[in-house]
């Protein structure tokens, strides 16, 4: 199944400084996307910046990060990827479907 259509976010205001890396976790976190577990020794994607007046860390696994990047090219809030793509494609990413018996 491919799917083409762009789920970007309208954005406002980006942040007023921002820093992205890839660093392998050396423990537990939790995507802010899925709200699953980057378990050690698993690359995530790791955002920092200034948003307002508020300094925030985001942490993302792969797979999340991978589905942002490429619907959601032009712009997106962390921690709201899955309403983006559902809105955009009519079906949650996180929603697993039934596989039929027959």
């Amino acid at each position: 199944m491919s799917i083409s259509c762009d789920c970007s976010a309208d954005i406002d205001d980006g942040p007023s400084f921002f820093n992205e890396t890839f660093p392998r976790a050396r423990k537990v976190h939790k995507c802010c996307e899925c709200n699953g577990d980057i378990k050690p020794g698993e690359k995530y994607h790791k955002a920092s910046g200034k948003w307002g007046d508020r300094l925030n860390t985001y942490k993302t696994c792969m797979p999340c990060h991978n589905i942002r990047e490429h619907y959601c090219q032009y712009g997106y809030y962390f921690g709201e990827l899955e309403e983006q793509i559902s809105e955009c494609i009519g079906f949650s990413y996180l929603e697993i479907p039934e596989e039929d018996d027959d």
